[in-house]
């Protein structure tokens, strides 16, 4: 793993003076039931445990950008592996630190472990990275609201997150995509480019009120 880091110094240099400033394409308008965001991660999920993963990335990606915290730590989960997408740290790193808006010590505990590997000059950028993903897809600018509930069939608890509803919440584009992925939605401009604008409503009872996968 160490070897890996070193190759992507170069990588992680180059992008530092990345803008962070938001593209704008032409908008999209769409309405939708959070259950429908929900689904999206539970099949995500299911995909990526059967080892499906371009079916994972498709489901999760769209999950991620609407907020969804588990969705963000499973996508960067598969940033850093390299699993379908191109490998790449900055990339995982920014989504695992933005589900960690979220006290989550697994996740806590993977984030760490890479982060203290990079030397100061890279963990520089990943800070700065972070703040931006936290900027577009974090909780605030997708209304997301997260609370500590019982896990069903366990004596665990844990963060259940729901967009609230009938706000108007931005969808922005993501950055290093598959070159054979088109997502349903994308722009051309720069990354972040605001792709348009989803209203939620509610439905959050999809699977029985229960996320069937705890990480």
């Amino acid at each position: 793993m160490n070897n890996y880091f070193s190759l992507v110094i170069a990588f992680l240099l180059a992008m530092l003076t990345a803008s962070l400033s938001f593209s704008q394409s032409n908008t999209i308008a769409k309405t939708m039931l959070f259950s429908e965001i929900q689904d999206k991660f539970v099949e995500g999920a299911d995909a990526h445990k059967k080892g499906d993963f371009t079916s994972a990335y498709d489901n999760l990606s769209f999950a991620a950008q609407s907020g969804m915290k588990e969705a963000q730590y499973l996508l960067g989960f598969m940033y850093l592996k390299g699993e379908y997408v191109r490998r790449s740290i900055p990339v995982g790193m920014a989504w695992l630190g933005t589900a960690l808006e979220i006290e989550n010590k697994d996740w806590a505990t993977l984030y760490s472990k890479v982060y203290e590997s990079l030397n100061e000059q890279q963990q520089i950028f990943i800070d700065r990275k972070v703040r931006q993903y936290i900027d577009i897809y974090g909780m605030d600018i997708q209304n997301i609201d997260c609370q500590l509930t019982s896990v069903v069939g366990s004596r665990k608890r844990a963060q259940r997150c729901t967009k609230q509803a009938d706000r108007l919440t931005p969808l922005f584009s993501m950055e290093d995509m598959p070159k054979d992925y088109s997502p349903e939605f994308n722009c051309d401009s720069t990354f972040p480019c605001l792709i348009g604008n989803l209203r939620i409503y509610d439905g959050v009872e999809s699977h029985n009120g229960a996320l069937p996968f705890q990480f």
